[in-house]
C-alpha cells in the first residue's frame, strides 16, 4: 500500500461516555493518545448537535478533515486526507457501523445493555478492529487501482492525440520547427512538472506513455497533458496553413476522437479537444 494514504485513522466510540471502544492509527499524522482524544471527539459531536440543533457529519482542519456517523449509541469517527473521496469514507463508515451492529452485538441483548457490561477491555472487540484494518487495507489498495487505471487511460488518450497532431502533412523543415518551439515552451513547465523532462518530443508525437504513472499524482498529471496539447495545438497552427491544420484536425484526430469518444468524455478530455485544437 502506498504512503500516501486517504484514511489517516479511525475511532468507534461510546456516544454517551466517550469511551474508547475501538481505535486504529494508519499515518504518523495521528499517532497521538488514541483514548485521549476519543472523548473530545464525542464532547464535539454533541456541542454541535445540542447547540446549533445539527448532526455534525465533518470538520475541515488545515490539512486533514474528520468525518463522522452515528446512530443513538455509537460514534464512528474517520480521520481522512482532505483529497480522500467523501462519499467513499461515508459509504466505509456506514458499512463498518452496520457490521459492528451485527456481529458484534449478541442475538440475546442490544447495544446499550451490552457497554453497559462493558468495563472498558478493548481486546473484547479485537476482532472488530482486525476487520477495520482489513476493511481499510482493501479500500487503499482498491483506490490505488483505481487511480492508477485513471492515469493510464489518460496517458493513452493523449498519446494518441499528440501523435494524430504529429501526422499534420507538412514538410520536415516546418515539422522540426514545431518540434523547436515546443521545446522552447515546455522549458518552463519542467519545473510545475518534472516528470516531463524524460518525455521525448519528435516528429511521431510526444511519448507521454513514459511517464510513471506511480510517482506522479492523477491532478497534476491531467494538467501536465492538457497544458501540453495546449501549445501543441497552438504551435501546429502557427506553423502550418489553416487547410493544412483542418486537414489535420478532421483527418487523423477526430478520427481517433470517434473512435474512442466515450473515454473522452469519461475523463474530460473532450473539452480539451475542443477548447485547443478548433
Amino acid at each position: 500500500m502506498s504512503d500516501k494514504c486517504s484514511i489517516l485513522g479511525v475511532w468507534l466510540i461510546e456516544r454517551g461516555s466517550g469511551r474508547n471502544i475501538v481505535s486504529r492509527a494508519y499515518s504518523e499524522a495521528v499517532k497521538l493518545d488514541m483514548d485521549l482524544i476519543a472523548p473530545f471527539l464525542s464532547a464535539t459531536h454533541t456541542f454541535i448537535d445540542k447547540a446549533s440543533n445539527e448532526t455534525l457529519r465533518t470538520i475541515d482542519t488545515e490539512t486533514n478533515r474528520y468525518v463522522w456517523e452515528a446512530n443513538e449509541h455509537l460514534l464512528f469517527v474517520m480521520v481522512v486526507s482532505r483529497a480522500a473521496r467523501l462519499g467513499h469514507m461515508r459509504f466505509l463508515l456506514e458499512f463498518a457501523l452496520e457490521e459492528f451492529m451485527t456481529n458484534q452485538v449478541p442475538a440475546d441483548t442490544d447495544v446499550a445493555s451490552m457497554l453497559k457490561s462493558w468495563h472498558g477491555n478493548q481486546s473484547k472487540f479485537k476482532q472488530f478492529g482486525n476487520f477495520v484494518d482489513e476493511l481499510v487495507t482493501q479500500y487503499e489498495v482498491t483506490d490505488e487501482v483505481l487511480v492508477a487505471g485513471k492515469s493510464m487511460d489518460c496517458l493513452e488518450v493523449y498519446s494518441h492525440l499528440f501523435r494524430g497532431i504529429m501526422r499534420v502533412n507538412t514538410s520536415p523543415a516546418k515539422k522540426k520547427k514545431i518540434i523547436s518551439r515546443m521545446n522552447t515552451y515546455l522549458e518552463p513547465l519542467l519545473d510545475r512538472y518534472p516528470f516531463l523532462n524524460s518525455v521525448p518530443l519528435d516528429e511521431a508525437g510526444i511519448e507521454v506513455l513514459q511517464i510513471d504513472i506511480n510517482t506522479v499524482p492523477y491532478h497534476h498529471l491531467r494538467d501536465s497533458l492538457e497544458e501540453l496539447l495546449r501549445l501543441l495545438a497552438k504551435v501546429t497552427r502557427e506553423t502550418v496553413t489553416s487547410k493544412v491544420y483542418r486537414e489535420m484536425v478532421f483527418d487523423h484526430v477526430m478520427t481517433y476522437v470517434k473512435r474512442d469518444i466515450k473515454r473522452l468524455q469519461t475523463y474530460a478530455i473532450l473539452d480539451d479537444v475542443v477548447r485547443y485544437l478548433f
